[in-house]
């Protein structure tokens, strides 16, 4: 079969389990923390779905914000559900972002990357619309999690998926070829991230999550490297 998104089948998914759900909010306040958003400065999310995250940042500041997303429905969605912002939200790919050079004060690109073929084609269209001192805050799949050789394997059967997954390192040199200086690295989580499921078994069981949650946000500041999904934070040089 296929592999389609749409709004329905993502709303599901972050409330359907305990883990996946904690990830979600935890993206959220990742993504707010890092921005540092200030009233006027024009952000470009790439990959802006049906706006769950756009939320939160249309609520932390008063920004020019443009959205940008492949799937029509997601588009639709975010602008029925923020129609009170009156978002300016595009349909289009991130590996030909339709704007000018330096057009952003800052670029938010989440649970993105690791699902374009070509992620460094999109990091470079990223970076080139990103003003000179610029902020950038992406996340990326991070091959030496503990769940990525397990996450992999179960996508394997899923015809049209793509999900990379990749070393920090590699994205560390994707972002000196484009200019872009490292500030800040976190992660979402090393345990309490997203439950494998086969059959009626889960793992991390559904009981365990309160003891995971309270260990997993001690450790992940600690071992960052080791998160699920890794979050970079980096300006672009002048």
């Amino acid at each position: 079969m296929s592999f389609e998104w749409t709004p329905a089948y993502w709303q599901s998914w972050r409330e359907a389990n305990p883990y996946r759900k904690y990830k979600s909010d935890r993206d959220r306040s990742l993504t707010v923390e890092e921005l540092h958003l200030v009233d006027g400065e024009s952000v470009l999310e790439v990959g802006c779905g049906y706006g769950w995250i756009t939320e939160a940042l249309l609520g932390a500041a008063k920004i020019r914000w443009t959205g940008l997303d492949r799937s029509q429905s997601m588009v639709a969605q975010l602008r029925t559900r923020l129609s009170a912002y009156r978002p300016s939200a595009f349909v289009g790919d991130a590996c030909r972002l339709p704007f000018p050079a330096n057009s952003f004060d800052k670029v938010l690109c989440t649970g993105v990357l690791m699902h374009v073929t070509d992620d460094h084609a999109a990091l470079t269209e990223i970076a080139r619309v990103l003003k000179p001192g610029g902020l950038l805050v992406c996340s990326v799949n991070n091959a030496i999690s503990p769940y990525s050789l397990p996450v992999r394997f179960h996508n394997s059967s899923k015809k049209g998926f793509t999900q990379n997954f990749r070393l920090p390192g590699t994205y560390r040199g994707y972002f000196r070829q484009l200019g872009l200086r490292v500030r800040q690295i976190r992660g979402d989580g090393l345990f309490v991230t997203v439950p494998i499921s086969i059959g009626p078994v889960s793992f991390p069981p559904k009981f365990a999550f309160n003891f995971l949650r309270a260990f997993d946000r001690w450790a992940v500041e600690r071992l960052p490297w080791l998160a699920y999904e890794i979050w970079f934070t980096a300006v672009k040089q002048q």
